[in-house]
């Protein structure tokens, strides 16, 4: 054989080289250490130890690795030694992401699509906390996190919902003391009062709609429908009742929304027809567009068309307001909103203070009209 070194040719049972003195060591050594007891590096004058603390399987579907480190061992042994143990003394508690996947894969199948989604975009924003053992986390942890990922309500208030599922069962299984989650404050609700469109505003948008605007015919279609956006999103060719004028298949969120056609007027049908045309959806959905794309050509048309910006659910807002200034029953704008409880509705109807006087004018000319027989009695 050849000296690993220098290279010459040595007998083959040489330990060290004839020539330069070199040890001819193995050429694939056997390990003395197993898989997963970690390893050792130095840095200055001491030794580190790092060792993986925790091996998961991300939200990617790939292997993962969180690794810890502790310096200061005088020898590589020392280190090496702490590296294949570092907790020997002290059993640790499931880490926050341990529990989520627990959750996951148990109550969490229970919920709702659209709640599925909130939640999961709850926890990508609780990741940094992830790793964490539910022993160590404390309220001000959980606070931080929430505080410096979103500053509004709905976001903060579906991460503390996340975080108390999976504390309530770090505490029936004693790794928590209490449910941490009930302390975190959430950042005020502000809510905007919604707007609908004026009727003003309902001729801006059906004269640009016939001045060639096609995307307009969305915003119609949820105006006199009463769809949601997210209805919007989900609807499919399909779906359409042409005959009866009715939509079913793409209701949201509450059973009674699910199960109750969305109606549409004879007016709006050549609109949807039109939509349903301009479709290149390979699955047929009618609305081609992703909710960013959506949402910004949204506030691009209001802004050209010469309509004050607002939000896509005044549409709906739109619908139930127009339904109760044309004196419908209330029962008849629940139906059609598809609401459980009036009280739901009652919150999507805003009577201007022209309308509050048209309404006040109509019922003095009722009073005039009642009092006429009795001044022509009088007469005679």
């Amino acid at each position: 054989m050849n000296c690993r070194k220098c290279h010459k040719t040595i007998p083959d049972e040489s330990r060290f080289c004839l020539y330069c003195g070199a040890e001819q060591a193995p050429k694939n050594a056997p390990k003395n250490r197993g898989s997963g007891q970690g390893t050792a590096i130095k840095r200055g004058s001491t030794w580190t130890a790092i060792w993986t603390e925790e091996t998961y399987i991300g939200e990617d579907g790939k292997l993962k690795q969180r690794r810890k480190t502790k310096g200061g061992f005088k020898t590589k042994t020392a280190a090496l030694a702490f590296a294949a143990s570092p907790h020997q003394d002290k059993p640790q508690a499931p880490t926050l992401r341990s529990y989520w996947t627990g959750y996951k894969n148990s109550d969490y199948k229970d919920l709702s699509q659209s709640k599925q989604t909130a939640y999961a975009i709850a926890w990508s924003r609780l990741e940094v906390l992830a790793a964490r053992n539910m022993d160590e986390l404390g309220i001000s942890d959980l606070q931080d996190c929430i505080d410096n990922a979103t500053s509004t309500f709905y976001p903060a208030r579906d991460m503390k919902a996340v975080l108390s599922h999976l504390f309530k069962r770090a505490v029936a299984e004693g790794h928590a003391r209490t449910n941490l989650a009930e302390y975190i404050r959430l950042p005020k609700l502000e809510e905007k009062e919604m707007e609908p469109f004026t009727e003003e505003e309902l001729r801006k948008l059906w004269d640009a709609y016939g001045a060639g605007d096609s995307f307009i015919g969305y915003i119609l279609l949820m105006i006199y429908s009463g769809m949601m956006p997210g209805e919007l999103f989900g609807l499919k060719k399909n779906m359409i009742n042409w005959e009866t004028h009715e939509i079913v298949g793409c209701g949201l969120k509450t059973k009674k929304r699910k199960e109750t056609p969305i109606i549409f007027p004879a007016m709006i049908e050549p609109v949807l027809r039109d939509l349903v045309d301009q479709s290149k959806s390979r699955v047929d959905y009618v609305l081609c567009l992703n909710r960013d794309t959506f949402y910004g050509k949204w506030h691009e048309t209001l802004n050209r068309v010469g309509i004050p910006d607002r939000a896509p659910y005044s549409c709906r807002h739109t619908t139930a307001t127009a339904l109760a200034l044309g004196n419908n029953a209330p029962s008849v704008i629940q139906e059609v909103m598809r609401h459980t409880k009036f009280t739901t509705t009652q919150r999507y109807i805003h009577p201007t203070n022209e309308s509050a006087h048209a309404a006040v004018d109509a019922l003095s000319k009722g009073r005039e009209q009642e009092k006429e027989p009795e001044s022509a009695v009088e007469t005679c």
